[in-house]
């Protein structure tokens, strides 16, 4: 499944499975390092160009997915945030039982829960998701200001 970002547009703006970037960081995430990943993910994204709201937006987008990996997923899993030129992405994956096809919509208001994909569609450039049954992984991408520098 692919979603457009907050932006509009109909498709997800992630990098080409072909180009796997720059790896800026990869972590396991279990429930009792939620907190400390979070501030991983915003120590990393901010040293790769991402700022302000932008940055904001990203490290919440990711946080959602990554409760969502501790609640739904099997209770662990793993993330990696790349750069691609001026491209940052965070895949989430984990090996939970996975779910057949995601609509990602927000939900009623008097509903509790279940806006985590909603809002990590709407606070980022692009929302993946892939879920075969053995597990789920998603992917959120943010444009950044400036390229970063060539790296091989």
């Amino acid at each position: 499944m692919n979603s457009g970002g907050g932006g509009g547009g109909g498709t997800a703006a992630g990098a080409s499975r072909a180009d796997a970037g720059t790896t800026l960081l990869a972590e396991v995430i279990t429930a009792g390092g939620v907190t400390a990943l979070r501030h991983a993910v915003t120590a990393s994204a901010g040293a790769a160009g991402l700022t302000d709201v932008a940055l904001e937006d990203f490290v919440l987008a990711v946080h959602e997915l990554v409760t969502n990996v501790v609640r739904h997923g099997g209770g662990s899993g793993e993330l990696r945030l790349r750069r691609h030129g001026d491209l940052l992405t965070c895949e989430i994956a984990d090996d939970g039982p996975g779910f057949g096809d995601v609509r990602v919509a927000l939900p009623a208001p008097n509903q509790v829960g279940n806006r985590g994909l909603w809002l990590a569609q709407q606070l980022t450039d692009g929302l993946e998701i892939h879920a075969d049954g053995r597990g789920t992984m998603a992917l959120v991408s943010a444009r950044l200001t400036a390229p970063g520098p060539a790296r091989g």
